[in-house]
């Protein structure tokens, strides 16, 4: 009796610590899914979020302005229709960032997760501070870093990567679905980085499996740190 007394006992500590595990990987991964930062899951849905929030307080503080300005002097001549124009700026802003992403959609949990799973260890580039890094630091980042949800700029486009995988010494790139000048997106980034170290191998892919593929069959050079934290500086200061 004793004995199955003990074996329940263990059997309902490990229930509950299976249980507890879980709940943290849920808490974990909501919190990651939640989007803090930039090139992190979850930031496309945030980022829209927040600009069509920001476009709605623009708009009702411009008509606030001028309803004002109305009622207190009867005719639309008058400061406060002047100021109530100037809120079409910031608007305009909002607008722009929207139109930007487009249909863009954040990149799917489970595409996360099986990148994560493969790069281990790892550090998304939004949790990053590579102003907090010393560039005599030997080891430079020990973790691979993914930027995913990845929105850019260049002086002629805005756009989109599903994925970059940045390891020791190579360059994951994997473009939005919806990217459509896919050769420029290759040819400025590679420039980008090239201009920078040329310690890197870069690759382009176009799906998931050809990512996970060539993450897993890794046999590479490491790129000297300071070349590797002088790249991923470069590629998140291009963040949106």
């Amino acid at each position: 009796m004793e004995q199955e007394s003990q074996e329940i006992q263990t059997d309902q500590e490990s229930r509950e610590n299976l249980e507890k595990e879980q709940d943290e990987k849920r808490l974990a991964d909501s919190a990651r899914m939640s989007g803090n930062g930039k090139s992190v899951p979850g930031y496309i849905r945030k980022y829209r979020r927040v600009n069509i929030i920001w476009l709605i307080v623009w708009i009702a503080v411009g008509v606030g302005i001028f309803t004002t300005g109305w009622f207190i002097w009867h005719t639309r001549a008058n400061i406060l229709t002047v100021l109530a124009v100037l809120m079409v700026l910031p608007s305009a802003k909002r607008i722009v960032a929207l139109v930007a992403l487009g249909r863009k959609s954040s990149v799917e949990a489970d595409r996360c997760h099986a990148v994560e799973t493969t790069v281990e260890p790892y550090i998304y580039a939004g949790e990053l501070d590579i102003h907090e890094l010393s560039e005599d630091e030997p080891a430079g980042i020990e973790e691979n870093v993914i930027f995913t949800d990845y929105v850019f700029t260049s002086t002629e486009k805005v756009m989109m990567l599903d994925f970059m995988v940045v390891t020791k010494g190579t360059i994951f790139i994997l473009p939005a679905s919806n990217t459509r000048d896919t050769e420029y997106v290759q040819r400025y980034l590679t420039k980008g980085i090239r201009d920078r170290s040329k310690a890197f191998d870069i690759h382009i892919v176009w799906d998931d499996k050809k990512l996970i593929k060539g993450l897993a069959g890794l046999n590479e050079s490491p790129a000297p740190a300071s070349d590797r934290r002088e790249v991923l500086a470069y590629l998140k200061s291009l963040a949106l």
